[in-house]
């Protein structure tokens, strides 16, 4: 797997980049309902802000939210196609920085995964549901819900992807999910709402786990995908 991070990283920066280069100036400012603080543009901003400052050797000196915050405000002034031409500038050094490290940067190919989709319900683009960045993708978020189930010291999970089983967290499995890759991505990243978690296909005790498995505040409304 960790010889495809860069791979599909650019994979996706390239889907992104093609459907921005058909929205409007309106669509880039539509709010993206996944992360209702930033436009679609912002999103963007985020992203490009990553590559750019990891790519260069860059990072944060202090509070990591600060600096991440800067990456979007700091391109606040900027067009939608000013932002694309600066990512697919730096793009590249930073996907090479992936390939040296993937062990350290697979959040990175993670969290451009997650946004592409994040994108595509703002702009009603659906579409890549079934491509490899999502399977792997799917199978990365499981890192984050092994490192919550350990610090809310909650029991395994258990989570069969497309037919594969992986078990997360130490013991017994309490809970289990079996879900498509897209269907894992979306709901074990947050992206469903507490009643879409209740009817996705979860057995056991969800209400226990729901703060492992959920590595950030559920949406209050569908993102509709």
């Amino acid at each position: 797997m960790n010889d495809q991070m860069s791979i599909e990283y650019r994979k996706s920066r390239l889907r992104m980049q093609e459907i921005a280069a058909s929205l409007s100036d309106d669509e880039a400012n539509t709010i993206v309902a996944a992360c209702p603080e930033w436009t679609v543009k912002d999103l963007f901003s985020h992203v490009t802000g990553l590559a750019a400052d990891l790519g260069s050797g860059k990072g944060p000196t202090g509070d990591t939210q600060v600096w991440v915050d800067a990456l979007v405000s700091n391109r606040a002034s900027r067009s939608l196609a000013s932002v694309v031409d600066e990512w697919n500038e730096v793009g590249p050094a930073f996907e090479a920085t992936i390939d040296a490290m993937p062990k350290r940067l697979w959040a990175l190919t993670y969290d451009t995964v997650v946004h592409e989709h994040d994108l595509r319900a703002a702009v009603k683009q659906p579409g890549a549901r079934d491509s490899e960045g999502v399977k792997i993708s799917a199978v990365l978020g499981l890192k984050l819900v092994k490192g919550d189930l350990a610090t809310k010291s909650l029991p395994a999970f258990r989570a069969v992807i497309d037919g594969t089983e992986h078990n997360v967290g130490e013991g017994e499995p309490v809970l289990n999910l079996t879900a498509s890759a897209f269907d894992t991505l979306r709901l074990l990243g947050s992206r469903r709402t507490l009643a879409e978690m209740k009817s996705a296909n979860f057995v056991g005790n969800l209400e226990m786990m729901l703060p492992g498995i959920t590595h950030m505040d559920l949406p209050t409304t569908s993102l509709g995908e």
